[in-house]
């Protein structure tokens, strides 16, 4: 996002933005109050809530090494708090399961979360394309459970009419379906 939005201010100097960068669930609440004019979501694929489906986003279980994950103990997770769609979709796949797991370590922040999981106190799950040098890539071979992918949606409000938020929809979608 930080290249998409530069090569938009770039090209559109006079437009003011304003972006806030939050949990999923919390961006819809805010979205349905009326405070955006555009929200770039996670959601289960083809999911409730209308919106223009951007790509689809392969999810992994990441770690430091594979020791992280010992016999007969309980999935240390690395997430951000509630109401996280990646939390759920943890949690979820870990119970259909029937693996025990526990939180480990909470964090509001993609750092935060990066240096818990480079600490070795947990696992966590990252988009395939997110997974940070260092880390690996856990599978079945692991004993832990496939992950669905997510979708990530555009959703404009409204009646939003003004010209700079349908550019500003057109370059996203077009920037991130190339990058993708």
């Amino acid at each position: 996002m930080p290249d998409v939005l530069r090569s938009f201010r770039e090209s559109h100097p006079r437009v003011s933005l304003e972006v806030t960068c939050d949990l999923t669930l919390n961006l819809l609440d805010r979205f349905a109050a009326g405070e955006f004019d555009l929200v770039l979501i996670k959601r289960e694929p083809q999911g409730p809530g209308g919106g223009l489906r951007v790509w689809r986003e392969p999810l992994v279980w990441a770690a430091i090494d594979h020791t992280i994950l010992r016999e007969d103990e309980q999935v240390p997770l690395v997430v951000s708090p509630h109401p996280c769609v990646y939390r759920k979709r943890a949690t979820t796949a870990l119970d259909r399961a029937g693996l025990r797991w526990r939180i480990a370590y909470t964090s509001t922040s993609l750092a935060g979360a990066q240096a818990a999981v480079r600490a070795g106190l947990g696992i966590s799950i990252l988009p395939r394309e997110m997974v940070p040098h260092g880390f690996i890539a856990l599978d079945d071979k692991d004993a832990l459970p496939a992950l669905d992918d997510m979708e990530v949606a555009l959703m404009s409000a409204p009646g939003t009419t003004a010209p700079p938020v349908a550019r500003l929809s057109e370059h996203i979608v077009r920037s991130l379906e190339r990058a993708h």
